[in-house]
Formats: C-alpha cells, sequence, structure tokens
C-alpha cells in the first residue's frame, strides 16, 4: 500500500494488497489506530482512493469484509525546515511480519527545523534523537532545543568526518572515497551497539525514535540497513529503501555548494560532485561488504561485532514488529 499527498487530497493506493469485498478506510493520528476515524469504504478492486489531507501524523487503516486488516502511513513526511524526512515503517519481512509504523524515523540535518517542525516531531511522539554528526558538524549547524525531546549524539565513523584530507580537484576520487567512508562506518560497532541499546531502553529513550546525519543519506543510511537487518527485512528492501534518498539528491547537491571552495577545488563544477549526494547501491555494498570480510556475513556482524545478542534481537522485533 501506498499513501501520498497531491495538491488538495491523499492518494491512496492497495495494488498489492489482496482485500475482497468492500474495504473501510479510517483515519488516525495514532499509529496503532486505537482511536479513529471512518472515513469512506470502496470496492476492492478499485484499488485506490483518494482521501481528504489532514495535519501529519496521520494514519490510515484498511479493512476488508474478510477481516483482512493493513495499516499505512505516509513514508516521506512534510517538513519545512529540513528533508528526507521519512518513516520506515510498513516493510515487511522474511517471515511476512510488518515494521511498524510510527516506530523509526531518519532524516537529514535539523538545523534548520521550524517551530512547526518542531511541534510534528513531538506530534509523533518521538522521545528522542540521534545525532550521528561528528562534534564539528554540530558545532557548525546545531539542532534547536526541541522541548521534552532528547537530542543525543553518537557519532558514527567520526575520524573520517572529522579530519578530511582529500584532494577535490581530482575528480576520479569521489566514488572512491564514498567508498572508503563506507568502510570507516562499518568500523563504528561501538556506536551502534549503543544506539541498539538506547531503542530497548524505554526507561530513558526507546522509541519512537528519529535518527540523522546531514544530508540523511550515508551515516543514516548505514544504520537504517542495519535497523531493517536486525528485523530480517529482505535485502531487496533495504536497497529500495535507501535508495529513496535519491529524490533529495539535487537538494544534497545544493547543500554541498560550499565544499569545493572550502578545499581549494576551484577547477571543478557543483555537478562534479553528484557522486557524493546520490545514495548508489554500490556504496551500501561496500559497507556491507566490509562486515562480510571481517566477521562472514552481516549478520554474523551484527552479532560478533555490534553485540546484538539474539535476545537482544528477539526484542528489537518485538518492539519494531508487527
Amino acid at each position: 500500500m501506498k499513501i501520498t499527498r497531491e495538491n488538495d487530497h491523499f492518494q491512496l493506493s492497495w495494488e498489492d494488497e489482496l482485500f475482497q469485498g468492500t474495504v473501510t478506510i479510517y483515519q488516525s493520528s495514532q499509529a496503532d489506530c486505537h482511536e479513529k476515524t471512518k472515513l469512506a469504504a470502496f470496492p476492492a478492486e478499485q484499488k485506490k482512493a483518494q482521501l481528504p489531507l489532514a495535519d501529519a501524523p496521520v494514519y490510515f487503516l484498511l479493512q476488508d469484509e474478510a477481516g483482512l486488516k493493513k495499516t499505512v502511513a505516509e513514508r516521506i513526511l512534510p517538513f519545512q525546515g529540513t528533508f528526507n524526512f521519512r518513516d520506515m515503517g510498513g516493510y515487511e519481512n522474511e517471515a511476512g511480519r510488518r515494521v511498524k509504523w510510527g516506530k523509526l524515523f531518519r532524516s537529514g540535518s535539523l538545523a534548520g527545523i521550524t517551530a512547526a517542525d518542531g511541534k510534528l516531531i513531538r506530534d509523533l511522539d518521538i522521545h528522542w534523537i540521534c545525532d550521528l554528526r561528528s562534534s564539528s558538524e554540530i558545532a557548525a549547524q546545531p539542532t534547536p532545543e526541541i522541548p521534552g525531546v532528547h537530542n543525543q549524539h553518537i557519532p558514527i565513523g567520526t575520524a573520517k568526518n572529522e579530519t578530511p584530507d582529500i584532494d577535490l580537484g581530482d575528480k576520479t576520487i569521489y566514488e572512491p572515497l564514498m567508498g572508503e567512508s563506507y568502510r570507516v562506518f562499518a568500523g563504528s560497532t561501538d556506536g551502534f551497539k549503543q544506539i541498539f541499546e538506547e531503542l530497548l531502553d524505554q526507561t530513558e529513550n526507546g522509541v519512537p525514535f528519529l535518527f540523522h546525519c546531514t544530508a540523511g543519506k550515508d551515516r543514516t543510511g548505514v544504520l537504517g540497513a542495519l535497523l531493517l537487518k536486525i528485523l530480517d527485512v529482505p535485502d531487496e528492501t533495504i536497497f529500495a529503501d535507501y535508495a529513496l534518498t535519491n529524490l533529495y539528491a539535487d537538494e544534497i547537491l545544493q547543500e554541498m555548494g560550499g565544499l569545493a571552495k572550502m578545499f581549494g577545488a576551484d577547477n571543478v563544477t557543483l555537478e562534479d560532485f553528484r557522486p557524493m549526494a546520490e545514495a548508489r547501491p554500490a556504496y551500501l555494498k561496500v559497507a556491507f561488504s566490509e562486515m562480510e570480510k571481517n566477521y562472514g556475513s552481516v549478520e554474523a556482524y551484527l552479532e560478533k561485532g555490534v553485540g546484538i545478542t539474539p535476545e537482544m534481537k528477539q526484542k528489537l522485533q518485538a518492539l519494531l514488529l508487527d
């Protein structure tokens, strides 16, 4: 199922669902749809519906005459001062279970969020924000305080991001540079372990939670992939989620406008940096390959490198899967 905003309405579709008879659609501001309002009913074969716009957060519960129920929400949320803000819910794992909506959120930098954005973060019931950036990035672009939401700094790949020593005038290095960054991210086992432990600590942080870096692409992409791995989501889905960031490649490229000047690379154009602005599958494959090289598989990396015990995995799946 898919829900998107289109001008003055929501467009909802259920092409891949086996609904029968009449599909009744309910709306709720709660991810569990405990309190809901009936909106409309449509023949199952129609496979789509236009629904009135509503302020986020909004969730839709679809139920057919046979009792089949499915929940869907906006994948991409309408923020003003940040981009690439996404709900990671709805993905189906290898056992047929689905990632809960409204529990895992990812985004780019929050430095430019508005008061309305802060309210939406609170309305999403996000308990804490995990900032994956380096200390220097945070100092340059701090996240505004959001009352009632804890902002915690757990850097990923800090060494690579703190002391760049590269010649950006050499256009042949951009893709290899990204690959090297992903190898460094794979080495951030202590940071990943801390994040997973925080997710299970419902007394302090827990879920729902939001994690981000600068573009919401690389460090955020690797963490997002590992979370979905723990939930036994297939690689095809993991890479598709990773690639959604490419919807914002142009925005990311513009954010890199000062990069060439910063490093004295005056002989390159902004477009030359596109390999660094895109979420290319090859980059995430480098991280996975590094994990496999050192531990045998990504799953073994999570268990032996990061320290995710079978008990922790079971608890995370109970917490995050329907």
